[in-house]
């Protein structure tokens, strides 16, 4: 079963019991730091997203109801959570097709800031970041993309965002690191990661200041 059937089926199975809020940022999770686990793996999986009184007493009715979803035909599943069509980017203008050059560097800015972190902290910040997504002044498509990409099922951003929108991002993950690691390490893991993307950023002619 390939990873979106498996959270189709995920999705299928956990939707009679949890709300829409509470069960995409329960995907989000399993995304992130579960898809890539055996099945056993769901039990832990439960036990971190189940945190309401009524949802702990449901565990393992909802496990049953994910292990019956898994055995279930393709065509029976709920569509997947997180689909975006490749028509919507298709039939946006012209103008706002695309990633400039500010959010490519931002890209990179970002991807080296994982590079330089342990798993614990990655996920942190990834979950961080979609745990506030709705904070982010985004249309749904921009806001759907980011998701994606957060969730590791896209390597890049395929339109431009704002500059205070990455800068919002920038400072969530800063306020995860120093959650994680304290101020002192996030603020030189930081000043690192922004002199490394510097000769980057000057190539494109981008200022990183403008993330900060």
């Amino acid at each position: 079963m390939d990873l979106k059937t498996r959270r189709r089926a995920i999705y299928t199975g956990m939707r009679p019991y949890f709300d829409d809020a509470a069960l995409l940022a329960a995907m989000h999770l399993w995304q992130v730091k579960y898809s890539d686990k055996p099945k056993f793996a769901f039990t832990e999986f439960l036990s971190e997203c189940c945190q309401d009184k009524d949802l702990r007493s449901q565990r393992t009715h909802i496990l049953s109801s994910i292990f019956k979803a898994l055995d279930m035909p393709e065509r029976d599943l709920l569509p997947d959570p997180f689909d975006i069509a490749e028509h919507q980017v298709a039939s946006l203008p012209l103008a706002v097709h695309g990633c400039d050059d500010v959010t490519t560097v931002f890209v990179h800015l970002f991807r080296h800031l994982l590079g330089t972190l342990a798993e614990k902290e990655v996920l942190s910040v990834r979950l961080a970041i979609l745990n506030q997504l709705d904070k982010l002044n985004l249309d749904a498509l921009r806001k759907a993309f980011l998701r994606d990409w957060l969730d590791k099922r896209a390597s890049a951003l395929p339109l431009s965002y704002s500059l205070e929108t990455m800068r919002q991002i920038i400072n969530f993950s800063y306020v995860a690191i120093c959650e994680s690691m304290g101020p002192v390490k996030a603020d030189q893991l930081l000043a690192n990661v922004i002199k490394a993307s510097e000769e980057y950023a000057k190539q494109m002619e981008v200022e990183l200041h403008e993330f900060l």
